[in-house]
């Protein structure tokens, strides 16, 4: 039954014991044992929670206050509750007795409420309540204008080469059906002859392998193969764990080719690929070229001026930033309740999906458009036609040939006319110089163009507001996700960026009563 706290403050309380000019020197902790009721209420909660059966439980405030403070620590939920007990800050902010070392809630009760929370599509209920604090304190102007980004948020699931994938896989498959036929795994996998994939710490450490031989390595691979047709039998025998199976079946598809009755492991990485049976989510990603991780990708909406964060999202990784910009928009008009006048990105928001669904919200969306390398021409040097049909490259040489390819015109310049071209070290390193001329050519240049003036700049460079709110909720430690899948880790985004909302929140609030003092 759901638990209210009671709005009278206890005489045995912490803020009572210190007093409130105390409790107001200590930062976040005491802001929030200051304001936590105009954050939360417990009726918010109220469909999480039977409201005439069993026991009161603990109020949900408290709950998620505590939240608050483990994304603020960057803590394990073990170590919340060892805080709760000993340490000063945390009993200030919960308002309990500063004396008792008795935990406010046990570490299941935490865990359980965490839980009902995302089941009940509650866990934007902090966040959302941060930004409507920015708003009450006047910090959001009316018409909004907000920045766009992306970052990569490394996953929590264990990332294993192919072999172990499919051990995972068919021991996941095993306890599956397990827990359809009220046994425990061993006693499953033993009778299925795949005690191997349960019993020991590692598959490859089953049988000795000449891993420098290829018919070694074929032969162990084809056993496991055939482990995983008894796994897929298994399952269709006891009618269940068909998610589990799906998965097998999917690392068999990405990870394994078969040359005849020979099996060998693919070769290159199959586009999105699942690298983690634990987290069957976590794809792989770039942060750069030259940097890869495996996990999600985390999106991000903040207000210009304020440095608010609007909006979150979680995608996968190789997913299009363009993707997400009618849900970051519509999110930050839902959660701030007023107009979004303009929005800014870098040069992943350039694309025709991003503008058409910056369109479709009546959002006007700038971006960054990509340069060529230094010192060479790009496809702004060229002029071209309307009709797309006539080219002329930097040097005033009309192109020799157009051909239809890509929903585009391809032109292409002569060998002979490039080769005695004195700027063709700025413009091609082969023969001769092509450029496809895509349906939005002359769109993208005027963009390009209005991107290097001298507003452009100026509307782009505030840009920079979302890479610090980024930086801000990264610091928190939510660049590595806590929990398993999307849904969870949009979750930890959304709790962590409450936590930077409110320190900037109370950060100005305290600036503004200094100053004025």
């Amino acid at each position: 039954m759901l638990g209210v706290r009671d709005p009278q403050r206890s005489f045995f309380g912490a803020v009572a014991q210190l007093g409130t000019d105390v409790v107001e020197t200590m930062g976040f902790y005491g802001q929030l044992a200051l304001n936590w009721w105009t954050l939360f209420d417990d009726e918010d909660f109220a469909g999480a929670y039977c409201r005439d059966n069993g026991r009161p439980s603990v109020p949900p405030t408290m709950l998620a206050i505590t939240r608050l403070l483990q994304h603020y620590d960057g803590i394990s939920d073990a170590e919340v509750i060892e805080r709760c007990r000993f340490d000063s800050r945390y009993k200030v902010a919960l308002d309990v007795d500063l004396n008792s070392i008795e935990p406010p809630f046990a570490k299941s009760t935490y865990q359980a409420f965490r839980a009902r929370l995302t089941l009940h599509a509650k866990e934007g209920m902090g966040f959302e309540r941060s930004v409507q604090l920015a708003r009450e304190s006047g910090m959001l102007p009316k018409n909004l204008r907000i920045a766009l980004d992306s970052s990569p948020v490394r996953g929590k699931g264990a990332v294993k080469d192919t072999f172990t994938l499919l051990s995972d896989a068919i021991a996941a498959v095993i306890r599956g059906v397990a827990r359809k036929v009220l046994r425990t795994a061993n006693e499953v996998a033993d009778e299925a002859g795949l005690g191997r994939h349960v019993d020991g710490p590692s598959i490859k450490g089953s049988e000795v392998v000449d891993w420098d031989s290829e018919e070694d390595v074929s032969r162990f691979l084809a056993g496991l193969l055939e482990d995983c047709g008894r796994a897929v039998e298994l399952a269709a025998n006891s009618q269940c764990a068909s998610d589990e199976v799906a998965l097998l079946k999917k690392i068999i598809e990405q990870d394994v080719e078969r040359e005849g009755e020979t099996a060998k492991i693919h070769r290159g990485v199959a586009r999105g690929r699942t690298p983690s049976v634990s987290d069957p989510e976590m794809r792989h990603g770039r942060k750069s070229s030259g940097k890869t991780y495996s996990g999600h990708k985390a999106h991000v909406a903040v207000e210009e001026e304020s440095g608010i964060i609007t909006a979150v999202e979680v995608g996968a990784p190789g997913e299009a930033d363009g993707k997400k910009v009618e849900d970051l928009i519509e999110e930050t008009k839902e959660a701030t309740g007023q107009r979004v006048e303009h929005a800014t990105g870098d040069c992943a928001y350039g694309t025709d999906e991003a503008q058409e669904q910056a369109k479709g919200c009546g959002v006007k969306l700038h971006t960054k458009m990509p340069s060529p390398p230094k010192g060479r021409f790009g496809p702004r040097h060229f002029t071209v036609s309307e009709d797309r049909q006539e080219a002329t490259c930097p040097a005033g040489h009309p192109s020799a040939k157009q051909y239809k390819a890509k929903d585009g015109v391809l032109h292409i310049w002569s060998s002979d006319c490039c080769q005695c071209c004195p700027m063709k070290p700025q413009c091609t390193k082969t023969d001769k110089r092509q450029l496809l001329v895509l349906p939005n050519f002359h769109n993208r240049r005027r963009r390009e163009r209005w991107a290097n003036t001298l507003d452009g700049r100026s509307v782009l460079r505030k840009r920079v507001v979302v890479e610090h709110a980024i930086g801000r909720v990264k610091n928190l430690g939510a660049g590595t996700a806590r929990y398993f899948g999307q849904a969870k880790t949009k979750g930890q985004w959304l709790w962590t960026a409450a936590v930077a909302n409110l320190s900037l929140i109370w950060g100005k609030r305290a600036l503004v009563l200094s100053q004025s003092g």
